[in-house]
């Protein structure tokens, strides 16, 4: 037991010494990192325990993530203090009083006495557990597998009979004590009940099979762990992201709150903290109270269900809430083939489908099934109809399979069926004489379908006939997390993710790489992959958030509390009309929206019917009217601009945060003990945001050790074409770089300088693709863009343009600012700098990167042969190009493009849980998509002649009319 024990000791000192989140997160409070430092030192928790003094009285418990890393990586340095753990429970506490007497406390009832259980409910709810937990668990020795697995009991939020018998098992030869408090705790929360309460759940299986199976083992069996083990054997895993499994877990949190301990609360995480964001979008005020208890820490009735059946699911008033919970459940994706029934589906892969595979194939032809008995049965009503096989079988087919393939209508996600369909099937087949009295076609559709004939809607006449694209042109497209999943990673949960970092520029990658991530509640499908910072809503506070950093063990960690939204968001007034919070429109010639009261547009200069001939001939189209004149200024955000007018307009910068020049010309290093001794300045270009407090660093301080052999894998290149595994690496070989990540060929046979159309300069194509920014023009920047495309005096006269990957069928967009125009559809996104400024505080950073928010969005693309590349505009927006990535891309591949930037646009208007989950999402307001024009190749191949002959026309005229006036 002595060696058991010592081999625990030292891991914790070990970690505790390695780890610098704790110690060094702290680093604004000098005396605290002091104390940390000398107690990290320490090999034995005796010596620990020697500074805890210091470290009480030079960190205050206002530091809640340093306490809460302390208690995690070192929690010995409590055993001999006071004899009372519970003071590892004081970070919980939110008022500053309470949190000081915790401090002090010996005992829970000392904590009573200053701290209110109603105002500190997440203090009182970690003392109570803990309480019990240390009454029952500390009978066991430290160490000990007993005392492991009883405390793994006591800290599931709900255990399980498993749980329970792995813990009488280790505590049997031994602990008699604790196996009898285990049999009691266990006894009081898994109280028997009748299974055949939960048989309403198998309703809500997701295939025929399983509802069979559940249905049966309900009725045959009594047992809760004979039905457990037939429909795991039946249904597969327990898997709470499904309705059936959900539901059960529901019923179990149905039992009278005398019969079952409560869950413990968990201070950050819900149920489903992704779902739960959509709750805010519920109309109804009942609608959105039974929907926080379903996705919240609250435990729900067995009847939550069926109301939100009743007053969200089939309301078409709450289709912003039905929209926002189908993202999460099952985002939207481009493409959809290999059904066998739905066959009209098939060959789809410029349209967006939530549910395109053969499970929903299956079901759509069940439902035709049901639905030829004459009735078709929703919850909270039967429809009586005629023969569907006589009348409009084929309508009715397209109606199963929309309802289960569930295609998305490209602005909006929604995949309601229109109410002209509706009205126009329900009108000639239903069954007027079953029909229940009252009821009309047209008021049935009133439930089933939006009721404004403007709203966006699915038309059943595209699913009437085969799509427009032959197989073997979709052959050419590849999704690799669609067709394969991280569902079998090593890992407890697995993130996927395009391993594009595999190819080279321009090649494909058709493989996948699955990341260790985290899960946003137990019940949530939706992942994060770990160091990604997201936002939670706070389930115990509405209106409230929490930001938290994913571990890498799967949890979130670093969680700080994020201010909360107002009761009332003012709106904004504009030219005498009210704009409400989150509304979207244009002026003039720019898009704007109203945020928090505050109006945010683009700040193009418009061209208007006013203007003189003398004005229209000197407008430049650029931002207050700023000279078209290319004298190169760097700014403090790291973008260079292409004149200090334009700079001072877009951002507002001053004289002293301007310098002449371009920022690749700038040494960010140059400047002496700009890194600590033992460390090494490495350039690390970037652009920000937002730089309202702080500066946006153009470095990085690499440590240079003896041995690099401990340093991640995060692979660059140098100036000479050899890949390094790391900066560390390519430092002590004294080596220059080039860019970062795998070396790419034909980067170093073609070192050409380019410009980017983010206005910077390049050494390469290559270093301008590794800074996902796309090639304007060769040779070093040298002008500003017209903003209008058909400008007919360009400042880009003199430029020499790459041609266009495919001239036979793409007409390219030209970027804000830019001379050349690109094959890739474009979306441009303003943002929020106060919401940047508040990330960056928050993260601890000086600025926020424009380049995580590119990481980020690039994960949404789940094509293949299509990537994402961005920039910080001149107008003050961020532009996104979304191209294909081949030399040569066909027809199908460059429309794809376009479907995945309208894709992001939708997640980005709506402000859709699959984006705003991150942190640095969250500025991200408003968003518009101009698509690039695809012209068919036979059209090309006429209108060129014919072009031709016009011209031979004209210069035969003007010659005879010269040789006639000779």
């Amino acid at each position: 037991m002595k060696i058991i024990l010592g081999v625990i000791l030292v891991a914790l000192s070990t970690v505790y010494a390695q780890d610098p989140e704790c110690c060094h997160n702290v680093n604004n409070n000098a005396g605290c990192q002091q104390a940390c430092d000398n107690m990290a030192l320490e090999r034995t928790s005796l010596g620990r325990r020697q500074h805890l003094p210091s470290l009480r009285d030079n960190c205050p418990l206002s530091l809640r993530i340093f306490w809460q890393c302390v208690n995690n990586s070192a929690p010995d340095i409590w055993e001999e203090d006071t004899g009372w753990m519970g003071r590892m429970c004081c970070y919980n506490a939110q008022s500053r009083k309470c949190r000081a007497v915790c401090g002090l406390a010996n005992s829970f009832s000392e904590v009573q006495v200053d701290c209110s259980p109603g105002d500190e409910v997440d203090l009182f709810d970690c003392l109570t557990r803990f309480q019990q937990k240390e009454q029952c668990c500390g009978q066991a020795p430290a160490g000990s597998h007993c005392k492991k697995k009883c405390e793994k009991l006591f800290d599931a939020t709900l255990p399980t009979q498993h749980m329970s018998l792995e813990a009488n098992v280790k505590c049997t030869p031994g602990y008699p004590e604790v196996v009898d408090c285990v049999t009691n705790y266990t006894s009081s929360v898994l109280s028997s009940v009748n299974p055949k309460e939960s048989l309403h759940c198998c309703d809500r299986a997701s295939t025929e099979h399983c509802r069979d199976i559940c249905h049966q083992v309900h009725s045959n069996f009594t047992s809760e762990n004979d039905i457990m083990t037939a429909l795991v054997a039946g249904c597969g895993n327990l898997d709470l992201s499904d309705d059936m499994w959900r539901c059960f877990l529901l019923d179990q949190g149905s039992r009278p709150t005398s019969q079952i301990y409560p869950p413990p609360r968990d201070h950050i995480l819900s149920i489903d903290s992704a779902r739960l964001q959509c709750c805010a979008r519920a109309v109804s005020p009942k609608c959105k109270d039974i929907c926080i208890k379903l996705y919240s820490t609250s435990w729900s009735s067995r009847d939550s269900w069926n109301q939100f059946d009743e007053h969200c699911q089939y309301q078409p008033v709450e289709a912003s809430l039905l929209i926002c919970l189908a993202d999460v459940q099952e985002p939207c994706q481009p493409g959809c083939s290999g059904l066998d029934y739905c066959t009209k589906f098939n060959n789809r892969p410029t349209e967006l489908f939530r549910s395109c595979n053969s499970r929903s194939d299956g079901s759509a032809r069940s439902d035709m099934t049901r639905w030829s008995n004459g009735v078709i049965q929703m919850p909270f009503m039967h429809i009586p109809v005629l023969d569907i096989a006589e009348c409009e079988p084929d309508r009715w087919k397209a109606v199963a399979c929309t309802l289960q393939i569930k295609p998305c209508h490209a602005k909006s996600h929604t995949n309601m069926i229109c109410r002209s369909d509706c009205v126009h099937i329900l009108s000639k087949c239903i069954d007027k004489t079953r029909l229940q009295k009252g009821l009309t076609p047209e008021g049935l559709c009133n439930i089933l379908s939006p009721r404004e004939k403007s709203a966006p809607c699915i038309s059943l006449d595209e699913y009437l006939q085969p799509a427009k694209y032959p197989k073997d042109q979709v052959m050419g497209l590849t999704y690799p997390c669609i067709t394969h999943s991280c569902a079998n990673h090593s890992q407890s949960n697995g993130v996927c993710s395009i391993d594009r970092e595999a190819a080279n520029m321009g090649e494909v990658c058709k493989h996948h790489k699955c990341e260790d991530g985290c899960k946003l509640g137990e019940a949530s499908t939706f992942l994060v992959s770990v160091g990604s910072w997201i936002r939670l809503t706070d389930a115990n506070n509405e209106g409230c958030y929490q930001a938290c950093q994913c571990g890498k063990r799967g949890e979130l960690r670093h969680c700080q509390t994020l201010r909360c939204d107002r009761k009332a968001i003012d709106s904004c007034r504009v030219s005498g009309q009210i704009r409400e919070h989150g509304s979207h429109y244009h002026i003039d010639c720019n898009i704007c929206t109203c945020y928090e009261g505050t109006e945010i547009c683009s700040s193009r200069q418009c061209l208007t019917d006013e203007m003189l001939p003398e004005e229209r001939h000197r407008y430049t189209g650029l931002p207050c009217d700023c000279s078209d004149q290319y004298v190169p200024m760097c700014a403090d955000n790291g973008k260079t601009y292409p004149s200090a007018c334009l700079a001072k307009c877009a951002e507002k910068f001053s004289d002293s945060q301007v310098t002449y020049g371009d920022c690749s010309m700038m040494h960010p290093c140059q400047s002496p003990n700009i890194c600590r001794t033992g460390t090494r300045c490495v350039p690390k270009r970037a652009i920000c945001i937002s730089v309202n407090f702080g500066d946006c660093p153009q470095y990085e301080c690499v440590s240079v050790p003896n041995s690099c052999d401990t340093e991640l894998y995060e692979p660059v290149c140098d100036t000479e074409g050899v890949k390094h595994p790391n900066l560390c690496t390519l430092q002590k070989r004294q080596k220059i770089l080039a860019y970062r990540g795998e070396c790419v060929p034909q980067c170093h046979t073609d070192d050409a300088q380019v410009c980017g159309h983010n206005g910077e300069t390049y050494p390469s194509k290559c270093a301008a693709w590794h800074d996902k920014t796309t090639v304007d023009y060769f040779g070093p920047c040298q002008a500003v863009g017209p903003i209008f495309e058909d400008d007919t005096q360009s400042q880009c006269a003199t430029v020499l343009c790459p041609a266009l990957p495919s001239a036979a069928n793409c007409v390219g967009v030209t970027p804000p600012g830019g001379c050349c125009p690109i094959c890739a559809g474009q979306v441009r996104i303003l943002f929020s700098k106060t919401e940047a400024d508040r990330v960056a505080i928050v993260m601890g950073s000086s600025a926020l990167p424009l380049g995580d928010i590119l990481d980020l969005l690039r994960k949404h693309i789940v094509v293949s042969e299509c990537d994402l590349y961005g920039f910080l505009s001149i107008e003050g927006d961020i532009v996104v190009l979304v191209s294909p990535i081949m030399q040569k891309p066909t027809t199908v591949q460059i429309e794809v493009c376009n479907t995945e930037a309208e894709k992001l646009e939708a997640l980005i208007n709506s402000r859709s849980p699959l984006l705003m989950s991150y942190l640095q999402l969250t500025p991200l307001l408003a968003a518009t998509t101009r698509k690039v024009d695809v012209i068919d190749n036979s059209a090309v191949s006429i209108a060129r002649p014919t072009w031709l002959h016009v011209s031979l026309l004209l210069v035969c005229i003007f010659l005879q009319k010269l040789l006639k006036d000779r």
